[in-house]
Formats: structure tokens, sequence, C-alpha cells
């Protein structure tokens, strides 16, 4: 479908076009302090060009939608017409977007006939509607492969393809008018290929967006209208097929939510079409992910290298907080040219649907700069993450942001950044290796945070606790001591073995909240019992999961058989401090179990120091 044509399905679905699109981003950017520019996105639209027009593979990547039926039902009457209306409303979704953004013309392709109808694959179950239980975990890969065998007897490869599937798994009364489904509903993907399971019922129909004053029980979203259901379901559609084209969650900032609405990647699916009822400003698609989809084959129509992995390095060069967010500049190079570097600031809990989100095109050289946007979470550690993105759509990290390049920091009570874990990580990162074989200049070394500074001096210390003091022989003129400094009665782990401010790779202990400089490495299953024959006051310190942990582990203290604290389950990216009075005691135990097993449970005890001060 050449620009003119999807523009036209802008006015027969109620879509406004966007004459002034430059103005409109322009209004816009002013308010995303750091945003790409107009001669930014001028340079990536020019490195995406060279890359498509230089020695071209342009193939058409249609999107695959697939009708899953159980095998006790047949398809919703006049389906194939009612879910090209769904794809047409989202095709133009996206070209208004990505219009709006400067990429004119790129949006999904869809496979139609010479009715304008989509062409839709028919997937016939075995199972029947009875056997298929809400969140049922293997509910969707089975789907799934009803999906691949349907499309293989059509000569299609749907390993290889995007492809939406519609699960007719909806119970629907129109006499109660009640409504509930049964069906897996969530996506994943990259540029290379995605499933999104999807919805489908006879109300599914972007015609009926606008509608107010109709209204029906949803068995999730209870009482609601004709129109907002289908904010929530087509919007759900647009939105699932996000993750499908490799989009994680992010959420919009508060300047965007006020001129624009509400993110795609965000809550977007329940406020798409808002605007349509006077309810709301609708959904929009963030510019870093403009920036990423621009790319992708299915919106550029280019497979030129498009299996290539996109392998990138970082540096982040400096994270300077200001009264609105955090700017961030690095460099980055990689085996592909890279028109994009999209931030991602995901605080503790809420999922990740609660990420800000930047961009930036990197200069010629691969220097960037971003600024994430304050988010309104205070007092809560917070996940920096970075992606690469390659002209050939490829992504550093895709749908989730596990294989991104990653920084810990934290949001203070004013939901400003606070810097110093990434600072001291990216400390440790540049310059340990320097400091274990000797060539680390001392004016260098000086100038490193003071915990990076304590972390590598315990470093060249033994990995063992045998030529340590015993508690209570430690001089009395010594009013605090780390327990990595003092031996233990008896020491023992789940996994790596017993080791001493350092990882079993010989590495600092790294919290949540930055490097500790001073701690017990403590896999679980583990324990350390000291003897502090009633010369010491106070414990404090904290426990965590250390970076390369990604289990959930819970930590617990006793002192001569008594529980005195217990952190509640911590898991991967999060710490729970202690300051404990011990006077007196005698027998002190240290012991971290796995919540869940011991896989990836790499707890340990940083800062663990004993004080003679205090109650």
């Amino acid at each position: 479908m050449n620009l003119s044509a999807v523009l036209s399905v802008f006015v027969c679905i109620g879509l406004s076009v966007p004459m002034a699109l430059s103005a409109e981003a322009d209004a816009l950017r002013p308010l995303l302090s750091g945003e790409p520019t107009r001669e930014d996105i001028g340079r990536a639209k020019s490195l995406l060009e060279n890359w498509e027009n230089r020695e071209p593979d342009k193939q058409p990547r249609v999107m695959r939608i697939i009708y899953w039926v159980p095998a006790d039902r047949d398809p919703q009457p006049a389906y194939v017409e009612r879910l090209t209306r769904v794809m047409k409303h989202i095709q133009a979704f996206y070209l208004r977007e990505m219009t709006v953004w400067g990429f004119p013309g790129r949006t999904i392709r869809l496979d139609l006939d010479e009715r304008g109808l989509l062409k839709i694959c028919v997937a016939k179950g075995a199972l029947r509607s009875a056997d298929c239980k809400k969140g049922d975990q293997k509910l969707g890969p089975i789907i799934r492969r009803d999906a691949l065998a349907a499309l293989k007897k059509e000569g299609i490869n749907g390993d290889d393809e995007t492809m939406v599937i519609f699960c007719n798994l909806t119970e629907w009364d129109p006499a109660k008018r009640t409504l509930s489904h049964h069906g897996p509903y969530y996506a994943s993907g990259s540029s290379k290929n995605g499933t999104a399971w999807q919805v489908d019922s006879a109300l599914l129909d972007p015609a009926s967006l606008g509608v107010k004053d109709q209204h029906i029980d949803d068995g999730e979203y209870g009482h609601i209208s004709l129109g907002k259901y289908n904010s929530i379901f087509v919007g759900g559609v647009c939105h699932e097929l996000g993750h499908a084209l490799g989009l994680p969650h992010c959420r919009e900032c508060k300047a965007c939510r006020d001129a624009r609405g509400t993110a795609l990647m965000g809550s977007g699916n329940r406020s798409y079409g808002d605007e349509l009822r006077g309810e709301g400003k609708g959904t929009f698609l963030t510019l870093g992910h403009a920036l990423k989809l621009a790319a992708h084959p299915q919106f550029s129509g280019s497979v030129k290298r498009m299996k290539t992995g996109l392998s990138a390095t970082f540096r982040i060069l400096t994270l300077v907080p200001d009264g609105d967010g955090l700017n961030v500049t690095g460099m980055v190079s990689a085996n592909l040219p890279v028109h994009a570097v999209i931030g991602y600031a995901d605080p503790e809990g809420g999922q990740d649907y609660d990420s800000a989100i930047a961009a930036a095109v990197p200069r010629a050289d691969g220097s960037f700069a971003l600024h994430l946007p304050k988010t309104d979470r205070r007092n809560r550690s917070v996940k920096l993450s970075f992606v690469a993105v390659g002209v050939n759509g490829a992504a550093t990290a895709g749908v989730w942001s596990e294989e991104a390049f990653t920084l810990p920091a934290r949001l203070d009570g004013n939901s400003a950044y606070q810097t110093d874990a990434a600072v001291e990580r990216l400390a440790v990162e540049r310059n340990l290796k320097g400091w274990k074989n000797g060539t680390l200049a001392k004016n260098e070394f000086d100038r490193l945070p003071a915990k990076v500074r304590e972390a590598f001096e315990h470093l060249r210390q033994p990995d063992s606790a045998s030529a340590k003091p015993l508690p209570g022989a430690v001089p009395s003129g010594v009013l605090a001591v780390p327990l990595s400094q003092i031996r233990p009665v008896s020491a023992k782990t789940g996994w790596g073995g017993v080791h001493y401010d350092r990882t079993p790779e010989g590495n600092p202990l790294m919290g949540p909240d930055g490097v500790f400089g001073s701690g017990l490495f403590a896999h679980a299953a583990s324990e350390y019992l000291y003897d502090l024959d009633g010369k010491w006051n106070t414990l404090s310190g904290a426990c965590a999961v250390v970076e390369s942990g990604y289990g959930t582990v819970e930590g617990r203290i006793t002192l001569d058989g008594k529980e005195i604290w217990k952190s509640g389950p911590v898991e991967a990216g999060q710490s729970r401090a202690f300051n404990l009075p011990v006077k007196g005691g005698k027998q002190l135990k240290l012991e971290i179990r796995g919540v869940n097993g011991i896989s990836g449970a790499w707890g340990a005890w940083g800062d663990a120091v004993l004080k003679r001060g205090g109650s």
C-alpha cells in the first residue's frame, strides 16, 4: 500500500490526518528536553536511507494474520471484514505516529486481497474451548504451534514472520450483555520475527470506538461503554503488536502526557481512541520507539542483512542529574551503523510499565547525549538501560531489557536521580583490570570513589579468614570492624565457595546501590557463624542480591539462638539494610536462603560492620 492509499485510511476510520507534521513535532520537542532535534532526525533518516538504497534488498514483509478457533467453535461472523478494520486502523495509527516524528510512509504492511480485505489464515485447534483456561502458560505455545502448522500449509515459515494470532475464546451473552475471555493475551518479538496472541470477539471493531451510550459488563474491566471496550482491546492489539515488533514497555513523561496523552507501550492500550469519545487525549508512540520501528523490516520494506545481529559497545561518559531528570552522554560503537540509542529508567516495582524513556541519534563519531525525564517514583532503586538500534532493525535488547547495557541508580525522596552506584560501577569496570595487574597509577586510584578504593584495597588481601583475628581478639581501640576482616567460627555457601570482599570471580561485591566496600559472598544456602565474645554493641549492613544474581533470597540474623532480624524476600536489584543491637551477645549467625530454590541466588552481606558504640 503506497503512502496516499494509507493516508486515505485516516479519513475512513476516524483518525485525523496530521497536516502540519513538522510543526506538531517541533511544538512538542521543546517539552522533551534533550530529545533529538529535527536535524538529528534528519541524520537518522539519512543513515537509514543510505543503508536501504545502497546495494538494496527490498522485499515486502507483510504482517501474518492467523485466526485460531478451538475444535468445537467456528470463526465469529464477518470476522474477515471486522479484523480488516482493526488492522487497518492500527496500520493508520502507526503511520500517523511515524509521520509525526519525521518518518512518513513507514508503517506495518498488510496482506490484502483484491477487495482490500485481509488475507487471514485459519488455524483449527485440537483443543476444545473448555480445555482453554485463562492464565494457562501452556496454552499460548500450543496455539502458536497450530498457527505455524496452518501457515506451513500455505508455504509460509511462521518462525521467520511477525504474526498476530486472534484467538476465538470469548464468551458473549448478548441478552445479559456480559463478556469475558479465556485466551492468551501477550506478545514478544524482534526485528526478525514475533508473535502477538490477541483476543477476538464479535464486539471487537474500531468502528465502535466512539460509542458512549451502549455498555457491557466485561469480566476484567467491569461496566464499560462499548467504545471503552474497544479502546482497551483494539488498543491491546496495537500494544501487543508493539511487543511483537520488539518494543518494551515505557511510560510517557508528564510533558508528553499533558500534550499528547498516553504512551502506547505504557498503558496506551487502555486509552486508544479515548479522544473520539471526549474522554482523554488518546494514545501516542514515543519518539524513541518510532526511531526503533523506522528500521524494522515491517516498516522499512528492507530486508538487507535483517538476520545480522547487532553487537554494540557502550561507554558512558557522564551522568549528570538536573531538576528535570538525568543527562547522559556516552559513546557507542557497533558492527553495523547505529541510528538510535534508547535509554530507559525503570524504577523498582511496577514491573517495567513505569520506565522513563529517552532517545538520541549518535553522531558520526558514535557520541550521543540523551535526557531521561524525571519519574514520579520516590525512594527506590532504578535500573538505567541503554539500547542501540542498527539500521537493519536489529537492537541490543528486545522486548525485555535483560540484554541491555545497564547501570544501577536510585531515586531520592524528591524523585531526583542519584547516580553514585552507576559511577562506582563504571569506575570498577574501567579500572579493575589495571588494579589487578598493577598498572593503575596512584593518581588514578586516588580519583576513584571512596567505596571503590576500599573494595579494591580489600581485593589485595587474601581471600581467607584463617589469619584474621576472632571478634573477641580485636583490640579494644578498634571501634568498628567489617565482618569480612574477622574470623568466623564456621562458614559455608550453597555455590561458589566462601569468599570475603569479592565474588567467586575475584571482583568486588556490587549491590543495587553501588559497590560494597566490604562484605561476605553468601550464595544461598549460606551460613556465617561468629563468636562475638560479648564485646560488640551494634551490627549494620545490608542483605542483597549482587550482580550476576537473578534469584530471590531471604536473609536472617540470629543472636544466641534468637532471631533479631529477617529481610523478607530480596529480589535481584534489591537490598535490605539493617542496624541491630548485639550488645552482650556471643553467637552471631547470618543466614541466606533461596526463596524459590538456589538458582541465581547470589546473596551477600554488604558492608556488614560490627561497632563498639551504640546501644
